[in-house]
């Protein structure tokens, strides 16, 4: 789909779910006030939405780490030829449950084509398993570069500009009480009703003050309708990477662009020395280089960018 296929209705729907999504007992009853459409036609429109893939989910943006389960995250990269691409990607989708495996893309890197990201208790359990699933792939070549610090994170688009655009930061996350971590995963993709905050065991009151509350503490980065990307017609995005000895002086800077979606530092080896990552995503290349070209002049660093050519993970 290309972006101006959508509707200005649908963009109303999608943008509002994004960025205003209520937070209440009725959110969808208050959004249809809000949007001046009926409960019906909104709850149909955006069960139509999900079954079409736009929308992914419509819930918390958890950061796992406030659970327990995970404790490292790590972006790797595998070198190969483009012949070999979807059978190494095959293997890697299915050597790790989703829980695990957050993205997988073939970008354009001359030698490092494939690029996923994993996430597990330690840094130790990542290598291990990385490293058996290259000998199964008979990838010798290969980078695991885990995140140092996480400066933003946080996925929405723009129906009108044609890129990404969100604000925030990351909050250091407390862990949650065991007892409320099934509630609190299960928070990520609610239900498209009239009452969605049905939970046995809880009132909707509560259920209502527990997300106010997670959101307050960083366990939920934000409570909204996450897109797919390409089927909203945003068809390009750019891991764009920085070589700089001061990542959190040119970091605390970059979060003032609300066009970057991800903002992280990561370690790395010997071979390979960027250090700051940032995503961007626009409905044509071009956004994405002029804006590229502007933070580079702003502030006066080197930035090299990948761009992804197709997810190997859906």
């Amino acid at each position: 789909m290309r972006l101006r296929e959508l509707s200005s209705e649908d963009k109303r729907i999608l943008m509002a779910i994004q960025y205003d999504f209520p937070i209440s007992e009725t959110p969808f009853i208050d959004l249809s006030q809000n949007l001046d459409l009926s409960l019906n036609k909104l709850i149909l429109r955006l069960k139509e939405f999900k079954q079409r893939g736009i929308i992914k989910r419509i819930g918390a943006n958890l950061n796992y780490k406030a659970i327990g389960f995970i404790k490292r995250a790590c972006l790797i990269a595998f070198a190969c030829d483009y012949r070999d691409v979807y059978k190494i990607a095959k293997t890697i989708n299915e050597s790790f449950p989703d829980i695990n495996l957050k993205h997988n893309y073939l970008r354009e890197h001359e030698r490092y084509k494939i690029w996923f990201t994993l996430k597990d208790e330690s840094f130790e359990k990542i290598a291990d398993k990385v490293k058996k699933v290259a000998e199964m792939c008979g990838v010798k070549d290969y980078l695991i570069l885990p995140s140092k610090r996480v400066y933003k994170m946080n996925v929405k688009y723009d129906l009108y500009k044609g890129i990404s655009w969100s604000y925030g930061f990351e909050k250091e996350p407390k862990e949650v009480d065991r007892e409320i971590v099934d509630l609190i995963v299960r928070l990520q993709d609610i239900p498209i009703d009239e009452r969605p905050f049905r939970f046995k065991g809880y009132s909707e009151c509560e259920v209502v003050d527990l997300i106010r509350e997670m959101l307050e503490k960083g366990v939920f980065r934000d409570f909204y309708g996450v897109l797919r990307e390409r089927a909203i017609g945003f068809n390009e995005n750019g891991m764009n990477m920085i070589r700089t000895e001061k990542p959190e002086r040119i970091a605390k800077k970059l979060l003032k662009y609300p066009q970057i979606t991800h903002l992280v530092e990561r370690e790395f080896p010997k071979n390979w020395d960027y250090s700051l990552y940032f995503m961007v995503h626009a409905d044509v290349r071009k956004k994405i280089e002029e804006f590229k070209k502007l933070v580079q002049e702003d502030l006066d660093v080197e930035i090299t960018t990948l761009y992804s050519v197709t997810s190997l993970k859906e």
